[in-house]
C-alpha cells in the first residue's frame, strides 16, 4: 500500500508539475542562489539561483518519461524476440539467443555510456542507449516462459484445430506468458530511473544545467558539505521513485505469480 501511495503521489506531482511548481525549470534568480529551504523556496535554491523544488518536479517528469519509454520499448522488443525464438525454435532460436548473449556479456551501464558518448547527450539518445542495453533480459525471460507454455495441452489442441504457428503464439501462448514481463517491467522501471540518473551524473545523460535529477545531483555535488540541500532533495527524489516502483513491482509479483498466491 505504501508503494502504491508513493507512486501515485509521484505521478500526480509529475503530471501537474506546471501547475504545482512555483517557478519554471529554467528560471534563475542570481541574487537568490544557494539559499536554504524556506517558505519562499521549499527546497532552497541551487548555485544558479534555480528553485530546487520546481526543478525536482520537472526532473521527475523527464526521468519518468525516459524510463517509461525505455521499459516499454525494451519489453516490447524483448517479448517479440523471446517468443519467436522459443516458439519457432531451430535456427531462429539460435540466432536470437546468440545476439542476446553478446549484449548480456557487456555490462549494461558501460554499454549505455559508450552509446551515449557516440550519440550525444539528449533525452532521446539516452532512452535509445538504455533500450539497447535492456531488451536482452526481456528476451530471455519471455523465451523461458514460452518454452514452458508451448508444452501445455491447450497448444496441442490449438494445433489440432488447424491454427498456424503465429496465430497460436500471439492468440494463445503470449497472453498466458506475459505476466512475468509485466512484473519485471515494473521492477525494471525503478532500476531504469537509477540508470538514467547515474548516466547523467557521470556526464553521459543530459546536458549540464538540465532539470534532470541525476544531473542536479552532479551539479550540486561540490556543495554537499557546505550547502547540502542542493544535493539532498534531488537524491531523495531518486530514492523515493525507485523504492515506490520496487514495492509496487513486488506486490504485482505476489498477485500475478500463481506460486506465491495463498
Amino acid at each position: 500500500m505504501f508503494g502504491i501511495i508513493l507512486v501515485v503521489t509521484i505521478l500526480i506531482v509529475t503530471t501537474f508539475a506546471p501547475l504545482i511548481a512555483p517557478y519554471g525549470p529554467e528560471t534563475r534568480v542570481w541574487e537568490e542562489k544557494l539559499e536554504p529551504p524556506s517558505a519562499h523556496h521549499y527546497f532552497g535554491t541551487d548555485n544558479d539561483g534555480g528553485d530546487i523544488f520546481s526543478r525536482v518536479l520537472y526532473g521527475y517528469r523527464l526521468d519518468l518519461s525516459i524510463s517509461l519509454t525505455v521499459v516499454i520499448l525494451a519489453a516490447g522488443i524483448g517479448t517479440i524476440f523471446g517468443a519467436v525464438a522459443a516458439f519457432l525454435g531451430s535456427k531462429s532460436d539460435e540466432l536470437i539467443m546468440r545476439i542476446t548473449d553478446v549484449f548480456l556479456a557487456i555490462p549494461s551501464l558501460i554499454l549505455a555510456m559508450a552509446i551515449g558518448a557516440v550519440m550525444g547527450r539528449t533525452p532521446v539518445n539516452l532512452a535509445i542507449a538504455l533500450t539497447i542495453t535492456r531488451w536482452p533480459s526481456y528476451t530471455r525471460l519471455m523465451r523461458g516462459q514460452v518454452l514452458v507454455e508451448k508444452q501445455k495441452l491447450y497448444v496441442d489442441a490449438a494445433r489440432a484445430s488447424g491454427g498456424g504457428p503465429l496465430r497460436i503464439l500471439f492468440k494463445h501462448v503470449l497472453p498466458n506468458s506475459i505476466y512475468p514481463v509485466v512484473v519485471n517491467g515494473t521492477l525494471d522501471l525503478g532500476a531504469v530511473i537509477l540508470s538514467v540518473a547515474a548516466l547523467s551524473f557521470l556526464g553521459f545523460g543530459v546536458e549540464p544545467g538540465a532539470a534532470e535529477l541525476g544531473r542536479m545531483v552532479a551539479d550540486g555535488a561540490q556543495f554537499i558539505f557546505t550547502y547540502p540541500w542542493v544535493v539532498t532533495f534531488p537524491g531523495l527524489a531518486i530514492l523515493l521513485a525507485s523504492l515506490g516502483l520496487n514495492l509496487v513491482g513486488d506486490g504485482l509479483r505476489d498477485i500475478l505469480d500463481p506460486r506465491l498466491r495463498r
